[in-house]
């Protein structure tokens, strides 16, 4: 298949590259054994293309073969299982899914294909997966291509969409080549001779000789079918030049609000959903008293009481610019520290303005409330007395009768349990919202 899917603009606007899964290394996911189980169990054919069953434990997609007849199943099956299919045009028989396996905090790829097609643009379709599906075998309690099969797979999937032998590919490829042969369907249905020069480029181990073997192959195949090459090209380039547009609505991202007093961990699971969230994320800072306020005279504060609506906006519109980008905006506090009880003078005048304050924004897609006990966020932050937190995260917890959508988190245990736990309840989001 063509490495070209490796940006999959499907994915996310900035296509970065995934962050590593969060799981033990070498542990075998257990979302993705469910969903090949789901597979068997809906009758679907279907065998990993390349990687065999250590390709359960490693990182990057996990790429499967599906027969077209049962793929509308096996996108049951998928869905079924809490993954989302991310949107992208121009890509041959590509479907991508993403998924979250909760109990590793690990992000789950899944790239299926219903045919052998390589090239920048999938030019060169080879038309055997019927075939190779028939020769499948059970390996490891999982179907994956005769060896001979992979061999040649993954050998075109090197030359012809990557231009390169990774190293992970190269050790697989040593450990088929004794399978390597020119009765297989995929050689055979290869142009006369490139087959064979494609074998001996491999057997001499010339890594240097690849772009050359590359334009022979894909100069054979023009040769040998020029209008199915040109038409896949067209079309290929013409839906990838007018992909954007036509991801706009999909690729939104979401918006999600963390709320709690100093202390509560706020920043810190901010930074790590940064690091740790498959799609690219954004902080937006969206406190309405910073600490570090300190007008010199009334008239100052007055000022700067006026211009706080527009601050907000002005915020907030950087927020929803980021989403339209595809990025999944976290914000440190939101508007609704608003709908605390003020304090100090002029409460009667605070209370209007409060209200104003807390209706300004459109309400997030997730709200997260973390909830410490007040001697821990004292311990954290040392900038109030116990009582004093505890009092604030008494009212915090009772915007639960004003905010309806808001979640409420245990945020007194390790960090990393605390994202797993925001991680799990955002991305359950994204799976709703699609479903919808």
């Amino acid at each position: 298949m063509s490495g070209d899917d490796l940006t999959a603009p499907a994915r996310t606007a900035e296509c970065p590259a995934p962050p590593p899964p969060a799981g033990p290394a070498g542990a075998t996911h257990g979302l993705v054994r469910a969903v090949l189980a789901g597979l068997d169990g809906a009758g679907v054919r279907w065998c990993l293309l390349r990687g065999g069953p250590e390709a359960l434990t490693g990182p990057g997609d996990l790429d499967l073969l599906i027969a077209p007849a049962d793929l509308a199943r096996a996108v049951a099956v998928i869905e079924t299982h809490g993954l989302i299919r991310l949107a992208g045009h121009g890509r041959g028989s590509h479907r991508f899914f993403l998924g979250l396996d909760e109990a590793t905090s690990s992000w789950i790829e899944l790239d299926l294909v219903t045919e052998l097609a390589y090239g920048r643009h999938f030019e060169v379709r080879i038309p055997v997966a019927g075939q190779c599906l028939d020769r499948r075998v059970p390996q490891d309690d999982v179907w994956a291509l005769a060896p001979g099969d992979e061999f040649w797979a993954l050998l075109l999937h090197c030359v012809l969409d990557k231009g390169a032998v990774a190293g992970h590919h190269l050790r697989r490829l040593r450990h088929l080549e004794d399978h390597a042969a020119l009765d297989g369907p995929l050689p055979r249905a290869l142009p006369d001779r490139t087959a064979r020069m494609v074998l001996a480029y491999w057997r001499a181990g010339r890594p240097v000789a690849l772009p050359s073997v590359r334009r022979q192959l894909l100069a054979a195949w023009w040769r040998a079918r020029p209008a199915g090459a040109a038409r896949r090209v067209v079309g290929s380039a013409t839906l990838r030049a007018i992909e954007r547009p036509l991801q706009a609505w999909s690729r939104r991202g979401a918006d999600i609000a963390l709320l709690g007093p100093d202390g509560a961990g706020k920043s810190t699971l901010a930074q790590g959903l940064e690091s740790a969230f498959y799609f690219p994320v954004r902080r937006v800072y969206m406190g309405l008293w910073p600490s570090t306020e300190t007008p010199r005279s009334f008239a100052e504060q007055a000022v700067r009481v006026s211009l706080r609506p527009f601050t907000v906006w002005r915020r907030y519109l950087t927020a929803l610019r980021h989403r339209l980008l595809g990025r999944t905006v976290v914000y440190d506090r939101y508007v609704y520290d608003a709908l605390l009880p003020p304090r100090g003078p002029l409460v009667w005048l605070k209370r209007p303005y409060f209200q104003l304050l807390s209706r300004l924004c459109p309400a997030p897609d997730v709200v997260l409330l973390l909830d410490v006990p007040g001697s821990v966020m004292y311990r954290r932050s040392g900038e109030y007395d116990p009582e004093h937190l505890e009092r604030e995260r008494e009212q915090y917890r009772r915007l639960r009768r004003r905010i309806p959508h808001l979640e409420r988190v245990d945020a007194d245990r390790a960090p990393e349990l605390v994202l797993a736990d925001a991680l799990g309840r955002i991305w359950r989001h994204y799976v709703e919202r699609r479903t919808r």
